[in-house]
């Protein structure tokens, strides 16, 4: 069991699969990522084109810890709501199942039917009187309920949250089933499908009024997806021509989004990855990556950025007197040379032999001695 005391540490600040930001404290990124992000962000924000940015890098390289910066520092300081989305899948519905199963239907429904509220007059003004959970027990079953869904889509019209009747009737649909299916299923967002809440070749204006509804309940301005290992698909070997079609198709909706809805697009992706894209459709990836305009091309840590980051990690988890030290500690000050450039330079692969340091130390001399952590590095990362 390892002596946090010994280690001047309360706990084990790296984690053993190193990817995104750690659980404790606020997320710390090399100040050079941080300026040349926010100046991507403000060319966004003054763009009259798409909304969608590409961060671009190599496995470890950061994509991950650069969209869980976004979504929990950069983005809401901006007021702008932001949804992460990890593998999320390449078919369209899929990311709108992934979205609203993340905030979930009871939560969703009851911004509906806020919103709504709003925007009635005369005998509807009864449908909201009593609030949201005794609305659901007086409405929920036959006739009642067909005549609740009518009366909430003509207040849904009425807040301009859609102009499409049938979309309306589907959104009212997901207040008035609330209580005989509690939660969104999969099926729920496949057009076609029996009792489906998408009408076919409808789905990009229902996102839309998604997101429409996503802004007014929360009095924000901009919805932004950050969308990770989004590349997956396009990095098969053997990509199948209904894959390509797929996968092609949700980022083409997703950009012609960003005009239509003011959705902002985030995403990660290889290099490898946004090639093959380019190779499937060119004109697609010319629209907000090609020049590099709208592109993050993460770069390799510097010596003195892994030192900045091992020294943020361990701060946080310092213990007692030692909580405003800047020193290394439990490490020596020039582990950067210790350990090899493809180490250094790669944030998974520094945080992951810091995470090893640590919880494999026993009864070693501190600091760490450059032979120990020479041995954990080759047993993490053979050469």
């Amino acid at each position: 069991m390892v002596d946090f005391d010994r280690l001047r540490l309360k706990f084990n600040p790296f984690e053993p699969s190193a990817s995104g930001a750690p659980v404790a404290g606020p997320p710390w990124l090399p100040e050079s990522w941080q300026q040349e992000v926010d100046r991507l962000l403000n060319l966004l924000q003054d763009a009259e084109t798409v909304k969608a940015l590409a961060i671009t890098g190599e496995y470890g390289g950061g994509k991950t810890y650069v969209l869980q910066w976004l979504h929990g520092h950069e983005l809401p300081q901006r007021r702008i709501k932001s949804y992460y989305f990890d593998n999320p899948g390449v078919q369209f519905y899929d990311l709108a199942n992934a979205l609203l199963r993340q905030i979930g239907r009871k939560e969703f429904a009851k911004s509906l039917w806020e919103l709504a509220g709003i925007h009635v007059g005369g005998y509807q003004r009864s449908l909201f009187a009593d609030g949201f959970e005794e609305y659901l027990r007086g409405r929920a079953r036959g006739k009642v309920q067909s005549e609740a869904a009518s009366q909430l889509q003509v207040a849904i019209l009425n807040a301009g949250i859609t102009r499409d009747e049938e979309i309306a009737h589907r959104l009212a649909r997901i207040v008035t089933d609330t209580p005989s299916r509690p939660y969104f299923e999969y099926s729920d967002f496949v057009a076609g499908k029996r009792d489906a809440l998408v009408a076919e070749r409808e789905e990009a204006p229902y996102f839309s009024a998604i997101l429409r509804t996503l802004k007014l309940a929360a009095g924000i301005d901009k919805v932004a997806f950050l969308i990770d290992e989004f590349e997956e698909i396009s990095l098969q070997k053997k990509l199948t021509r209904r894959e390509a079609h797929d996968y092609l198709g949700t980022l083409k909706r997703l950009i012609n989004l960003t005009r239509e809805a003011d959705l902002w697009v985030v995403l990660a992706l290889t290099p490898d990855a946004l090639d093959k894209t380019r190779m499937l459709e060119p004109s697609l990836v010319e629209r907000f990556a090609s020049d590099g305009t709208f592109r993050f091309s993460i770069p390799p840590l510097t010596t003195s950025e892994a030192q900045s980051l091992i020294r943020e990690r361990i701060r946080l988890a310092r213990s007692g007197d030692n909580e405003k030290s800047a020193d290394l500690f439990p490490f020596p000050n020039n582990v950067t040379k210790i350990w090899r450039p493809a180490t250094v330079s790669n944030p998974r692969r520094l945080v992951k032999v810091c995470f090893y340091s640590i919880s494999s130390s026993r009864d070693e001399v501190l600091p760490f001695s450059e032979d120990l952590l020479r041995d954990i590095e080759r047993q993490a990362f053979p050469a």
